[in-house]
C-alpha cells in the first residue's frame, strides 16, 4: 500500500487506535499493534480496502507482515516483524491467524468477510453519526481520544475538501464516527450538549445528516433551476428588442368586411415575407410587420400609387417610418414581452396537469398564437 493510501485508511481507523511511537510501556505497544493490524482485517476497513482485498487473494488470505509494515500507522509502532508477530499471537479476539513462522497473518477463516450489500450499509449508518466543529488543524490521534471518553467506536472518518489550488485535502472539521453498536451509538447522541475543548459539537445521526444534505443540494439545485429560467427569459427578451427595422407597412380605408388573409393574399402577390398583421375585420387600419430589413421600401415601390385593391375597395399603403416606426416596434415588444411571460407563468401553473374538453382547446388555442405578435392578434399561418 503507497503511503499515499496508507494515510486515507489511517484517516478511517478505529477508535481504539491511540498508540505510537511514544509508547514506552511494551505491553502497550504490543496492544497497539494488535488495534492496528486487526483494524486493517475488520469488518469495516477490509471489504472497501482495495489493496488488501487483492492481497488476500493470492495465498489462500494470507499476508507477509512486512507488506503490512508498509503502512504508516503501523510503522510508527513497529517495523520489526518478529515484534509484530509477537504481538499478534497475544490476540485474544479469534480474528487473526498468524502463520508458523511468524512471517504471515491472515484474517480467521471462520470469521468471513461481510458482504456490503444494502442490508449491510443501512445497518452501519444505524450506528454511524457525524459530528462538527473540531479544529480543522486536528490530527487523528486527537480525534480517536476524544471518542474513546465515551464509546468504543469502530471507525472515524475524516472529513475532507480538495483544494482545487494546492490539489491538497484539507480538513473540514467534521467526522463520520460509527459506534460498535447502536445502543453505544445512542448514548453517544443523547449526551448532547457534546464538546470539544471548550466549542459544542453539532450532533445528527449519519442518515439524518444525509438527509440534509440531500434537501439541501435540492434546493440549490432548484434555485440555480430558477436563475437558469430568469436568464433565458432575459435572454429572450434582448433577442426581441432586436427586431428588423424598415419593416412596418400601414394600410386603411378597406371595407368593414376585410380580414387578414385578404390583406396576406394581397401583399403575398407582390413577394412580401410577411411576419404578422396586426388587425381584425371591421378595424379602420392595420399594421403589416415583414421579416426582412428594410423590406418595407421594396414591397411598397411595387404598389402603383400605393394602393392595392382589395375587395373592390382601394386599401392605401404606406412605410412606417423614423420615430413612428420606432414607436410601433417599441410598443410591439412590450407586447411580446408580456404574452411570453404570461405564457411561461401560465406553462408553470399547469405543468403537469392534464387538459381535457373546452380547457383543452383554449390551451390549443393559446399555443397557436405566436410570441412574436401582440398579445391581441395571430400570427398570420403561411
Amino acid at each position: 500500500m503507497t503511503e499515499e493510501k496508507e494515510t486515507d485508511v489511517a484517516t478511517k481507523t478505529n477508535g481504539e487506535n491511540t498508540k505510537n511511537d511514544s509508547c514506552v510501556d511494551e505491553n502497550e505497544v504490543d496492544n497497539a499493534i494488535i488495534r492496528q493490524v486487526e483494524y486493517y482485517f475488520s469488518d469495516v476497513n477490509l471489504p472497501r480496502d482495495k489493496f488488501l482485498r487483492e492481497q488476500v487473494k493470492l495465498d489462500d488470505g494470507w499476508i507477509p507482515i512486512e507488506v503490512l509494515t508498509t503502512f504508516n500507522r503501523l510503522a510508527k509502532l513497529s517495523k520489526d516483524v518478529n515484534v509484530i508477530a509477537k504481538a499478534l499471537n497475544n490476540s485474544t479476539s479469534g480474528l487473526l491467524e498468524v502463520s508458523e513462522d511468524n512471517k504471515k497473518v491472515r484474517r480467521s477463516p471462520e470469521m468471513p468477510i461481510p458482504e456490503m450489500n444494502e442490508e449491510r450499509r443501512k445497518e452501519l449508518m444505524s450506528r454511524t453519526i457525524y459530528a462538527k466543529g473540531f479544529p480543522k488543524h486536528s490530527v487523528l490521534d486527537d480525534l480517536l481520544k476524544f471518542f474513546k471518553q465515551y464509546e468504543e467506536v469502530e471507525n472515524v472518518l475524516m472529513r475532507r475538501y480538495l483544494d482545487s489550488h494546492t490539489k491538497a485535502r484539507h480538513f473540514k472539521g467534521s467526522v463520520f464516527a460509527t459506534f460498535k453498536t447502536k445502543e453505544q451509538a445512542e448514548k453517544f447522541v443523547n449526551s448532547k450538549p457534546v464538546k470539544y475543548n471548550d466549542t459544542e459539537l453539532l450532533i445528527h445521526w449519519q442518515e439524518e445528516y444525509v438527509k440534509l444534505k440531500q434537501e439541501e443540494f435540492a434546493a440549490k439545485k432548484a434555485k440555480k433551476e430558477q436563475k437558469k429560467e430568469k436568464d433565458a427569459e432575459a435572454k429572450a427578451d434582448k433577442e426581441e428588442l432586436k427586431l428588423p427595422t424598415g419593416t412596418v407597412l400601414h394600410f386603411s380605408e378597406g371595407d368593414d368586411k376585410m380580414t387578414r388573409e385578404d390583406v396576406k393574399e394581397a401583399l403575398g402577390a407582390l413577394g412580401a415575407d410577411i411576419a404578422f398583421i396586426d388587425f381584425k375585420v371591421g378595424d379602420s387600419e392595420g399594421w403589416v410587420r415583414l421579416t426582412k430589413e428594410n423590406a418595407a421600401k421594396e414591397v411598397s415601390e411595387k404598389i402603383t400609387d400605393g394602393k392595392i385593391k382589395i375587395n373592390e375597395k382601394s386599401v392605401v399603403f404606406r412605410v412606417l417610418q423614423d420615430e413612428e416606426e420606432k414607436a410601433y416596434l417599441k410598443k410591439t415588444v412590450e407586447e411580446m414581452v408580456k404574452r411570453r411571460k404570461n405564457q411561461h407563468n401560465h406553462h408553470k401553473q399547469n405543468k403537469g396537469k392534464h387538459f381535457k374538453g373546452k380547457q383543452g382547446q383554449g390551451r390549443k388555442r393559446k399555443q397557436e398564437q405566436s410570441d412574436d405578435g401582440p398579445p391581441s392578434k395571430t400570427k398570420v399561418s403561411s
